[in-house]
């Protein structure tokens, strides 16, 4: 897994869009860095808020949004490894590898 910390981050900071929680909640999220059938993402419940972070940080990669009073419509959200593909290389800025991942 690539490790960001602020001096070796391979983008501008004054010219991104994501915060660095969110740069953390991806990392959480992918684990070791590709995508395989058991990812750290997928235990997490409805009751974690890490998945709720994680569904508004799709959101918004997608360039969407879902207000705190729209907040059943994120429970529902299934995440899917394309979703969390394309949030990981957009926010990170790095390409993920999938083994035997169906999208």
């Amino acid at each position: 897994m690539t490790t960001f910390t602020w001096d070796n981050a391979d983008f501008a900071w004054n010219n991104n869009p994501y915060t660095w929680n969110e740069v953390v909640l991806i990392q959480e999220a992918l684990g070791g860095g590709e995508i395989t059938e058991d990812m750290p993402w997928m235990r997490w419940t409805d009751k974690d808020e890490r998945k709720n972070k994680l569904v508004k940080l799709i959101l918004k990669v997608h360039g969407n949004t879902i207000t705190e009073s729209k907040q059943k419509e994120i429970k529902q959200y299934k995440i899917k490894a394309s979703d969390i593909k394309i949030t990981a290389e957009k926010i990170l800025g790095i390409e993920i590898i999938t083994e035997n991942i169906k999208f």
